[in-house]
This record gives structure tokens, sequence and C-alpha cells, in this order.
């Protein structure tokens, strides 16, 4: 458990941070500042930002879940939202890939 907590806040962190980074970045560009920059940035920045944000949610759900419980009881809840954030990261992968953004 003391894992998930680690790892729910070291995400915690990266998420708030490529969050700013995102949002600076979408600001720059609809005013016109460093335009081709600015679609790079976010071009770069849409697949690991979607990584982090599963991350933090889903070690956050983790948590919760798990909250009254010492041991890896939960492990089969784990095994479940594990594998929901792997198909919802795999999905923004191949849209990602598949129909890339025409700006």
């Amino acid at each position: 458990m003391e894992t998930t907590k680690t790892l729910h806040n070291v995400s915690a962190n990266y998420f708030f941070l490529l969050a700013f980074i995102y949002v600076a970045a979408a600001l720059s560009l609809r005013n016109g500042l460093y335009p081709s920059s600015m679609i790079f940035l976010m071009r770069i920045l849409d697949i690991p930002f979607m990584l982090i944000a599963l991350t933090y949610g889903g070690s956050g759900l983790y948590l919760q879940i798990n909250e009254g419980q010492q041991q890896d009881e939960g492990s089969a809840w784990g095994i479940v939202i594990f594998a929901i954030c792997l198909f919802l990261f795999g999905a923004v992968t191949f849209l990602s890939f598949a129909f890339p953004s025409q700006l």
C-alpha cells in the first residue's frame, strides 16, 4: 500500500506540472505566441499527459477502494483498475496516431 501512495504522490506532481505546461501552451497558441512551437509541444505532450493522468487517477481510485485495509487484499480491484487504465491508454494512443491533429 505504501508503494501505491508513493506512486500517487509522484504522479500528482507530474500531473500538475504537465497540466500547467499544456494549458500554458494552449493559451499561447490561442493568443498567437510561437504557434509552431506550441503545436509541436502539444503534440508531444498529449500521450505522456494521458499516461500520467491515468496513473494519478488509477492510483487514487485504488487507494480509495482499499482505504481501510492494511494488506493488499484488494488485488482483484487493482487488476481491474489497471486493465481499464491500460485499455484507455491504448485507445488514446491509437487515436493519437491514427488520426493526427491537422493544425
